[in-house]
């Protein structure tokens, strides 16, 4: 008996740490701009850039989140300059792939 209450403290620890992880790992959806076939395969968030230091770009969306990203996610060669706004890319069903592309808005 003593054995089967320590398991299902284990178990029920482990699924606990699952779910929290899971809280904290989901992407950004707030915010979400459509466009015609990219938005069956992304979801959009808009960011403002705030500041450019080298190659990293750092922008905060409407709804106060942040972002910083480098200048290899930029795939169309816009010339991205603080104070401009971005659309940046995120995969709908891979949240773990994180960002997949920015354009210039």
């Amino acid at each position: 008996m003593f054995k089967r209450v320590i398991i299902l403290l284990v178990l029920s620890s482990i699924l606990l740490a699952l779910v929290l992880f899971r809280d904290h790992t989901s992407a950004p959806v707030n915010n979400t701009v459509t466009k015609s076939n990219d938005s069956t395969r992304y979801t959009m968030v808009e960011y403002k850039i705030r500041k450019i230091k080298g190659n990293q770009y750092y922008g905060k969306s409407d709804d106060g989140t942040d972002i910083i990203f480098s200048s290899k996610n930029i795939l169309s060669g816009d010339k991205i300059q603080v104070h401009d706004v971005v659309i940046c890319y995120f995969e709908k069903n891979n949240l773990g792939k994180g960002l997949v592309k920015v354009e210039k808005k």
